[in-house]
């Protein structure tokens, strides 16, 4: 499996290990600079196949402080990425491409990004999405694959991956919060398609002097920081907490919390929403991606985008909502029912089809065609 691998990334964690449940040897060989991914096949001559996950960091470069360089770099190491992957692909080993997100959140190198995408989409042996609107999006963007040519594997829970043992009275007693209070959680790293600032003029509309709104993750950059401490000051029931979250913090503020507001600008899949219905949190989200499939018929709290008014009405209904506890407890309910193990195995069955060197071959055509 070749991603962003670290321990701390509870996805990669949590379906390796019900990968291994079924019988599945996984590896994440160290990624080398030049061909990582043909050197980790030959370092791994027994191996079957080989899943991506995340592949901007194979080639998308912001570091040197100029952007004329940066898109240049990108372009040469894209290049050389895709060489890469075509390599792996003559030698034997099936490719699983796994999509997370429709296009880079941040929007960097789109022309590049569509050539990498489309490629590696035609050379992959299987491309897997997290829902039927992802394959549909997927389809609708790029030349290949098309929507009935993908697997559809949706994420298991989070519900063993953190704790989960501080009442909603301890939590809030921890962060100083009233038994009272009606609080709104934004949680996650801060970016830009997040709509931070969206849900801060939506909050401001909500005439409710119990209520409260923390946002809570670390910034992306110093300029989201300070753009988000700027609207924080300007309502007194805005509280921050700008950093990174340790694990064993999470259950602090998802237990302290009445609902969980995610009100994305544009978004495929939310590991976030995933977590908070893990832990039993009503999610407010836009009903966008694969967000509508994520969440249960009884979390009705999801909004059209294209409302101006449809966040600050959701966040309305969550307060004038008579029983939230339902909507929690009847998420907590649908996250348990998702489990990395039947991800596994439809994985498993994807791992161990014979390389489709015919079907690539297909795809190519038909991309060169379009």
């Amino acid at each position: 499996m070749s991603g962003s691998w670290y321990p701390e990334n509870a996805y990669m964690t949590l379906l390796g290990d019900a990968l291994r449940e079924t019988g599945v040897d996984v590896r994440t060989p160290p990624l080398s600079l030049f061909f990582p991914l043909t050197r980790a096949v030959l370092a791994n001559p027994d191996a079957d196949a080989m899943q991506l996950d995340w592949i901007y960091d194979y080639y998308v470069t912001t570091g040197t402080g100029f952007g004329p360089a940066n898109a240049l770099i990108s372009v040469l190491r894209a290049a050389a990425f895709l060489v890469d992957v075509a390599l792996v692909s003559l030698l034997g080993v099936r490719i699983v491409r796994t999509v997370h997100n429709e296009r880079h959140h941040e929007g960097l190198y789109p022309r590049t990004e569509r050539l990498v995408n489309e490629c590696v989409f035609a050379v992959a042996d299987a491309v897997t999405v997290k829902c039927g609107a992802a394959a549909d999006a997927i389809a609708a963007t790029y030349r290949v694959p098309t929507a009935d040519g993908m697997a559809v594997v949706p994420d298991g829970n989070f519900v063993v991956a953190y704790e989960n043992d501080v009442s909603r009275e301890a939590a809030r007693r921890d962060l100083g919060i009233d038994d009272d209070a009606f609080v709104l959680l934004f949680f996650g790293l801060i970016r830009e398609y997040k709509g931070v600032p969206d849900l801060v003029e939506a909050f401001a509309d909500l005439d409710a002097p119990d209520a409260e709104l923390w946002l809570v993750g670390n910034p992306h950059d110093d300029r989201t920081e300070a753009q988000v401490s700027a609207l924080a000051r300007s309502d007194p029931r805005i509280e921050t907490r700008l950093e990174f979250v340790p694990d064993e913090r999470i259950q602090y503020f998802m237990n302290a919390a009445d609902a969980l507001a995610l009100p994305y600008r544009r978004i495929l899949n939310s590991g976030t929403a995933h977590l908070g219905l893990s832990y039993g949190r009503p999610v407010i989200a836009p009903a966008i991606g694969c967000l509508p499939e994520t969440v249960p018929p009884e979390n009705d709290l999801l909004y059209d985008p294209a409302d101006d008014d449809g966040l600050a009405e959701a966040l309305r209904r969550a307060y004038d909502h008579p029983d939230l506890e339902s909507i929690g407890r009847a998420n907590h309910r649908h996250a348990r029912s998702q489990s990395w193990e039947q991800a596994a195995e439809t994985l498993t069955s994807l791992y161990r089809e014979p390389s489709g060197g015919r079907q690539r071959l297909g795809r190519l055509r038909r991309a060169s065609d379009s």
